[in-house]
């Protein structure tokens, strides 16, 4: 018998591919780096940042804003000016000193105090900043402007035009404010035709928001399709109660395309801004130290002659005449007493005399002030103030100055000393 052998296959059989598998997974990765580019591109275009204004030296409550901004931790950060108290070479290093613990870029303008004395070399020299310049952040143009002065000088105005041309959108951060969120005080710019003028080109221009500072508050408002954002919050004096915007803070913007969001973030100090009460039969009124600040003011160069014959207190001080807070309640007649009293509970009797100076006791011992600063610092970095002073024409207040200008009963006739009437810690003035 033949034995058969198995019959040779006549194809051999291939494995086959997995078309439907691939096909899939090749949809999987076109999809999944499309949204990756989408994601890349929105980020792209979404900004997180942080304006203050406004910090002004004081150290105890810029210390508390930096971390504050760190913990929150936005790209970078612009400072919309008055970062030092009266622009000299030690408050520009403690400032930047204090700056530079920001974990994240910063980005400063000029304030009016910034560019007091030398401040305007030392703030390019210790910034490594123009005056004014600009910069490129994902996709938005940010333009930095000097109005310390309270306008626009010309070579600026030409820069400013060109930048403005730029095809995208921008925002501008500066000082002084076009225009003042707070109107009856008119902390702006002083000429108003450029303000204006500034105002139409923002608007036609593709400006999505303008920042400043100058005006101690939180104020966010939006004109004619721009948002103006008004963060003076950082540490100087606070204008108004916290209700109404008076309170310490930083500005968290958030920009998504055409989408900005402002959000005021209160810093918490544990300081409390001593208050004046004023009070007569007629009336009371309580001042803020920030609201002394708003009025009408006087600034003297003074000292006083201690007990011993010794000149003290010698600086430049910035302070309201006693004679318009007491406008506030009716004034002082001729035949009535004024009392100031401290926090730690000192007191000195004044005489109408001393209020209303006649022409010959005023060249004595000139207007008298309650003063808020002394040499650009408040309190609590000034720590005598406020304070009751004497801003006569020669700038001391000697001790003889002292005797022919006080009243019987008062002053020099109860202890023999100039100082003893430039009370410290002033607390509340009355009329009796």
């Amino acid at each position: 018998m033949t034995q058969r052998l198995p019959k040779r296959p006549t194809h051999v059989a291939r494995r086959k591919f997995p078309y439907p598998i691939f096909i899939g997974a090749l949809v999987i990765c076109i999809v999944a780096a499309f949204a990756v580019h989408r994601h890349v591109a929105s980020s792209r275009n979404r900004l997180v940042f942080a304006v203050v204004g406004d910090s002004q030296g004081r150290s105890f409550v810029w210390e508390n804003v930096i971390g504050a901004i760190n913990t929150a931790s936005p790209e970078f950060v612009l400072h919309c000016g008055d970062m030092v108290a009266s622009g000299t070479r030690v408050q520009y290093e403690d400032f930047a000193s204090q700056t530079n613990k920001l974990k994240m870029p910063w980005y400063p303008v000029l304030g009016n105090h910034d560019i007091r004395g030398d401040g305007l070399s030392l703030f390019t020299e210790l910034t490594g900043k123009d005056r004014y310049y600009s910069f490129l952040e994902k996709g938005h143009k940010f333009i930095a402007l000097d109005s310390s002065q309270g306008f626009i000088d010309d070579l600026q105005m030409s820069w400013l035009m060109e930048q403005l041309e730029w095809n995208g959108p921008k925002f501008v951060f500066m000082h002084i404010p076009l225009f003042d969120p707070l109107p009856e005080v008119e902390h702006s710019f002083t000429d108003r035709d450029q303000a204006n003028k500034l105002k139409e080109l923002f608007a036609a221009k593709d400006v999505k928001a303008v920042f400043n500072g100058h005006v101690h508050i939180f104020d966010s408002k939006e004109d004619n399709g721009v948002l103006y954002v008004t963060s003076g919050g950082a540490g100087a004096l606070l204008y108004v109660p916290p209700e109404e915007g008076g309170f310490h803070h930083y500005a968290l913007v958030q920009v998504d395309r055409d989408s900005i969001k402002v959000e005021a973030v209160q810093v918490d100090v544990e300081f409390e801004e001593p208050r004046i009460k004023v009070m007569s039969q007629e009336g009371e009124k309580e001042f803020t130290l920030g609201e002394l600040s708003l009025l009408p003011s006087l600034e003297a160069n003074s000292s006083f002659e201690n007990q011993f014959g010794n000149l003290r207190g010698q600086g430049l001080y910035v302070g309201v005449p006693v004679s318009t807070l007491l406008s506030y309640v009716g004034g002082i007649r001729p035949d009535q007493t004024l009392i100031i009293t401290c926090s730690d509970g000192y007191s000195q009797e004044f005489s109408y005399d001393n209020v209303y100076p006649s022409p010959e006791w005023a060249e004595i011992q000139g207007t008298m002030l309650v003063a808020y600063e002394k040499d650009g610092a408040v309190p609590p970095d000034w720590q005598e103030g406020p304070r009751l002073i004497f801003a006569p024409p020669d700038g001391i207040y000697s001790n003889d100055d002292c005797a022919q200008t006080s009243s019987p009963g008062q002053g020099w006739n109860v202890y023999k000393s100039a100082g003893g009437r430039w009370a410290r810690f002033v607390s509340e003035i009355e009329v009796k």
